[in-house]
C-alpha cells in the first residue's frame, strides 16, 4: 500500500480556534448551521500495541486526538470526526486511528460515533463559500498569531495566550453529553 504523504498544511486561527488545515476549517464553515463543535478538545493516550486506551501516560504510550466532537443541534447525535484528504483512505494509520478512537468511546460508554470525513464528501453553499473566502485572507494575520504564540509558549509560560481563553462550559457540556442548554450568542458570524 502506498503511504500518503502530507504537503505543508496551511494553519489558520478562525472563530478563535487553530485550525490546521483550510480543510478543517472548510469542515468546520460546512457544519455550523446544524452543529455545535469542539476542536481537538479531547486527546486519547493509548497502548500502540493493544490500542486500549489508558489513564496513565508512561514510557511507550501514544496520543491521538480527532480533529473535531460535533453534536447537532436538533437531534443531539454525536460525532468524533477526523477530516482527510481522500488519498488517506484505508491507510494503516487511519485504520488503527478508529480502532483506538472507537475503543475510547466505548471504555468511557459516550454516544459518539467515530467518522472519517474525507475532502470530496465536504460541500459548502455560495453563502458558506464567500466566507471561506474571507477567512483565506487572514493567512498572513493567522501565521504572524501562529508564530508569536509559538515563540511565547517556547520562552514565556506567564505570558497568556493569544487565542481565545476557555470554551463555553455549557457549549462543552452539550458537545460532550448532549445536555440542552441555551446558545446565547453565535460564534459563527464573523472571522475574528
Amino acid at each position: 500500500m502506498k503511504t500518503f504523504k502530507y504537503r505543508k498544511a496551511i494553519k489558520i486561527i478562525y472563530w478563535g480556534y487553530e485550525f490546521d488545515s483550510l480543510l478543517e476549517l472548510k469542515f468546520a464553515i460546512s457544519i455550523q448551521q446544524d452543529y455545535e463543535f469542539l476542536r481537538s478538545h479531547i486527546p486519547i493516550h493509548y497502548n500502540p500495541r493493544t490500542k486500549i486506551p489508558t489513564e496513565y501516560i508512561r514510557e511507550g504510550i501514544k496520543r491521538y486526538t480527532p480533529d473535531f466532537l460535533i453534536r447537532h443541534k436538533i437531534t443531539n447525535e454525536a460525532f468524533w470526526v477526523e477530516v482527510k484528504p481522500r488519498a488517506f483512505e484505508n491507510q494503516t494509520q487511519l485504520l488503527q486511528r478508529k480502532e483506538v478512537a472507537e475503543n475510547y468511546i466505548q471504555w468511557k460508554g459516550y454516544d459518539w460515533k467515530y467518522i472519517v470525513i474525507y475532502d470530496d464528501e465536504i460541500f459548502l453553499s455560495q453563502k458558506e463559500e464567500k466566507q471561506l473566502g474571507e477567512c483565506r485572507k487572514l493567512i498572513g494575520t493567522s501565521a504572524a498569531k501562529l508564530r508569536m504564540q509559538d515563540l511565547n509558549n517556547r520562552f514565556d509560560r506567564s505570558s497568556p495566550s493569544l487565542f481565545k481563553g476557555f470554551t463555553d462550559t455549557k457549549l462543552v457540556q452539550f458537545v460532550m453529553f448532549g445536555k440542552d442548554f441555551s446558545i446565547t450568542k453565535n460564534k459563527f458570524q464573523n472571522c475574528q
